[in-house]
């Protein structure tokens, strides 16, 4: 059975510009906007979310969501749950979440995290795909960067890297960082979400 092809949100970080970033983009079935349009190249838009004080520009009245009201939580989270709502199992990408400003990268990262579904962060400069707990096998170029990043403290394992992550326990952010690929697979085992950071050239 084929899976879905995934919804892409579309924050309002740093716009999608890479080749690769806006590769992925056209790849997605539809998209959900926070507070903005969507960029050139996007899929078909399902909705803008938000509390839409900072969109600009027209569309139809059912093409937007507004929810001003609650302002307990960013208009990624409203996204994220919308698509929860309206879309649910439907795997979601990433886009602009990340870049112009490092609280709102970390930030929505940690939503990210927080929400547990598997997923891919596309950045300018490389991917994030969030694993579920388990091992998952990622298939890489040798030799390249790699990170390992955990919001939440956990124990985990990677093979196919230079410096040994064998039961480590991650109790900061940079614990599992900068470290580097040996082979084309790498086998990961985590007990919890978990981020993996690759640049361009190390993705497959």
């Amino acid at each position: 059975m084929t899976s879905p092809r995934p919804i892409a949100i579309i924050a309002n970080g740093e716009p999608p510009q890479h080749a690769e970033v806006l590769k992925a983009l056209a790849q997605c079935q539809a998209c959900v906007c926070c507070d903005r349009l969507p960029p050139a190249g996007a899929p078909t838009l399902l909705q803008v979310v938000g509390d839409l004080d900072s969109f600009t520009g027209e569309l139809a009245p059912e093409l937007l969501t507004d929810l001003h009201e609650d302002q307990e939580t960013n208009d990624l989270t409203k996204a994220m749950n919308w698509l929860a709502k309206t879309h649910p199992g439907t795997p979601i990408d990433y886009f602009a979440v990340t870049g112009l400003r490092e609280d709102h990268t970390l930030a929505n990262l940690a939503l990210i995290a927080e929400a547990g579904r598997p997923a891919r962060v596309f950045t300018e400069s490389g991917r994030f795909d969030l694993l579920g707990a388990g091992t998952t096998p990622l298939h890489t170029t040798p030799n390249t960067p790699i990170s390992f990043l955990s919001f939440t403290s956990q124990v985990i394992s990677a093979r196919g890297v230079v410096w040994p992550v064998e039961h480590l326990l991650l109790d900061t952010l940079w614990r599992a960082t900068l470290n580097r690929t040996t082979a084309s697979t790498v086998e990961i085992t985590c007990e919890r979400p978990l981020f993996v950071y690759r640049p361009w050239k190390a993705c497959l």
